[in-house]
Order: structure tokens, then C-alpha cells, then sequence
């Protein structure tokens, strides 16, 4: 499993992650044999880092061996560096174009093979990425985590957490992770923009008020 200690994983949230597991085992072969990819999108503050790492953590608990793949370590600049492109020209450097996708799509195949990769790991403080080494050579399951990751063509599953910006207003600063700087709500309503449509792609919905739907 793939830094998954990042996050703090509350009982409901594993609660949720072990109700998505028995979603998975009845209508997504997981168990068969075959290595499953499972993609986690939504907004900033919507949960969605801790359902990827709850479902990992749950995945490991129930016997499957899980990695993740967090979006924050595949952007083309560090944090603050990628803030201050940003500033620079928000409609042309806020969007997929900041995240290398081309790589997690990379590393989606190398777990399909069962392939060793050095993957980028964000150092938050250093403002800087360092190099991990991922072994999927025993994998069965790997969570895709990020805004833009239902993009993504080469997915098992798909699931979305729906909360918008303006839902989890709170949420983010009891999280004190973001910028402090006014053009964050400018910023987050252009995100808002481009993410919600990967929703009517989703197999899973995850709500505002963190109940699980199934989706037609």
C-alpha cells in the first residue's frame, strides 16, 4: 500500500470503503483473478483522498493487496510553484494540463503488467517531488486518486465524490492544507467547471453528506 498514512481514516469512512468492497466483489470481478483499477475524482474537500485511502486500507484488511496512486505527486510543478503559475494566468494553468496524466496512465499500465516503477512522491514542506519506488509486481487492486482522474480511459471502476466547492468550504480550512489567498474561491470555481462533468461518467457517487450511490 502507497502512503495511505497521509490521511486520517475515520470508522465511517472505512465503513463506506468496506460497503464499496462488496460493490466491487458483485459486479466488478474483484477477487476473479484480474487486476482491478479504481478511480476516485472529485473536488478539493470533497473526501475524496480519504475514500481512495480507505479503500485501499480495506482492500489490505480483506487480503487484496493495494496501491495508490495520489494525483498530487504526478503535477508538473511542486505546490507552490504550481500556485504561482497559476497566479500568472488562471483560465490557461488551472485544469488537467497541470497534472500529468500521461504518466499515471503510464503506471496504470505497469500495474496491469505487474511492473516495478519510480513513481513522483510531493515533499509538501521542501516544495519539490523525491522519487518512490512502486512494486506492483503482487498488486490485485490500485486506486487512482485525483480532480482529474476519471479522464483517465484505462479504469475498472469509477466513483465520484459530489461535493462541490461551495459544499466543503469548511471542510478545507479545518484542513489549513490550501493557499491562503483570495483567488482560491476564482480558482476552485474554474475547477468546479471541469470537474463535475466526470461525474455522468462514475459507476459510484459518493454525496455532500458522504452516503454511497450506485449509479445507473
Amino acid at each position: 500500500m502507497s502512503n495511505t498514512d497521509r490521511y486520517n481514516l475515520s470508522p465511517d469512512s472505512l465503513e463506506r470503503a468496506r460497503r464499496i468492497i462488496a460493490i466491487l466483489r458483485s459486479d466488478f470481478w474483484l477477487g476473479g483473478g484480474a487486476r482491478l483499477v479504481v478511480g476516485v475524482a472529485g473536488e478539493s474537500g470533497s473526501g475524496k483522498s480519504v475514500a481512495a485511502s480507505s479503500l485501499a486500507q480495506e482492500l489490505t484488511n480483506a487480503g487484496l493487496r493495494a496501491h495508490v496512486l495520489y494525483q498530487d505527486d504526478y503535477f508538473v510543478r511542486p505546490p507552490r510553484t504550481n500556485h504561482e503559475f497559476r497566479l500568472l494566468d488562471i483560465e490557461a494553468n488551472v485544469g488537467p494540463q497541470e497534472v500529468q496524466l500521461d504518466l499515471i496512465a503510464d503506471h496504470i499500465d505497469a500495474f496491469r503488467l505487474g511492473h516495478t516503477v519510480d513513481a513522483p512522491l510531493v515533499d509538501y514542506p521542501g516544495n519539490r517531488f523525491v522519487t518512490q519506488t512502486l512494486d506492483f509486481r503482487a498488486s490485485d487492486v490500485l486506486v487512482v486518486e485525483g480532480t482529474y482522474v476519471l479522464q483517465l480511459s484505462d479504469l475498472d471502476v469509477r466513483i465520484f465524490c459530489s461535493a462541490t466547492h461551495e459544499q466543503t468550504r469548511e471542510r478545507r480550512k479545518a484542513r489549513a492544507r490550501d493557499v491562503d489567498d483570495p483567488i482560491i474561491d476564482r480558482i476552485l470555481d474554474l475547477e468546479h467547471r471541469l470537474i463535475a462533468p466526470q461525474g455522468e461518467t462514475a459507476d459510484l457517487e459518493i454525496d455532500a453528506e458522504f452516503q454511497l450511490l450506485r449509479l445507473a
